[in-house]
């Protein structure tokens, strides 16, 4: 049994750049940094080339690795032509943004569909009333990700709020191309509003093991800063399906003192389970 299955990361937000940032994770003893390039100090466009370079090599001599997190507001999803062809184009720069610097990993969100509310309050997605146009929007963005596929970024899709059956359908189609990967977020396979864990994600994250390469972990409460307590143990899930590798776990927990006290939790877990 591998006893380093995790290399715990830490993310990267409001730091007041990519030195820095790399600097503080290095410094509180994370061996990962993921860069969020929705904050305007990381957008790739403030990098140039040169600049980019010399942080790979800084990030290089701290033994700090690197990914990236696409924005919040990008979407695989778009409906509007147009924006799918920015959308499409950001995903490129992103790419060449980690390639550059020497990121490992790029995660992308499936981005969230227009919602209404009727006049009893029900909520309606669209990717729910028109499920197989949602779906034929996500299969193309994913033929273009495997596109620009390579050996040095992995472009990962993250099981966030909207990660339904309609797009675990494309998923189990192009996963085994070896082109596009997965980014898991341990908390959001379970509930937010009873913390039962989602069976049907479960049973879609055990078939897809392999092609997971990149773990989350965000743990928050309402207030968004407070680290969890109760569903944490349910780590061992995990653990007994990636005892045999060594994967980047991402603490994604705000403030720093809580995520350092969530590293402290995890180590402290793989011990116990060790």
């Amino acid at each position: 049994m591998n006893a380093y299955m995790f290399k715990i990361g830490y993310r990267a937000i409001y730091q007041k750049n990519i030195r820095f940032a790399i600097q503080e994770a290095k410094h509180n003893g994370f061996a990962i940094l993921e860069i969020h390039l929705s904050s305007p100090q990381f957008l790739p466009a403030r990098y140039s080339l040169k600049q980019l370079k010399l942080l790979k090599d800084f990030a290089k001599k701290q033994d700090i690795a690197l990914q990236a997190h696409a924005p919040l507001e990008h979407s695989l999803i778009f409906v509007n032509p147009e924006l799918r062809k920015s959308a499409k184009k950001q995903i490129e720069e992103m790419t060449q943004f980690c390639n550059t610097i020497g990121a490992q990993c790029l995660t992308l969100h499936i981005g969230k569909p227009d919602t209404y509310h009727n006049v009893n309050g029900k909520k309606l997605k669209a990717d729910d009333v028109y499920p197989d146009f949602y779906r034929k929007l996500f299969e193309d963005s994913v033929k273009h990700i495997i596109s620009l596929s390579s050996n040095d970024v992995r472009i990962c899709v993250e099981n966030t709020d909207n990660f339904s059956a309609q797009y675990q359908k494309v998923l189990d189609k192009y996963l085994p191309s070896g082109k596009i990967f997965l980014t898991w977020d341990i908390r959001k396979n379970y509930s937010y509003i009873n913390n039962e864990l989602d069976k049907d994600q479960w049973k879609f994250f055990q078939k897809n093991t392999r092609y997971v390469k990149n773990l989350h972990i965000s743990g928050l409460n309402a207030a968004h800063g407070k680290l969890e307590k109760g569903w944490v143990i349910e780590l061992n899930r995990f653990l007994t399906l990636f005892s045999n590798e060594t994967l980047p776990l991402i603490v994604e927990v705000m403030p720093l003192k809580y995520a350092l006290e969530a590293k402290k939790i995890i180590n402290r877990l793989i011990e116990e389970y060790l």
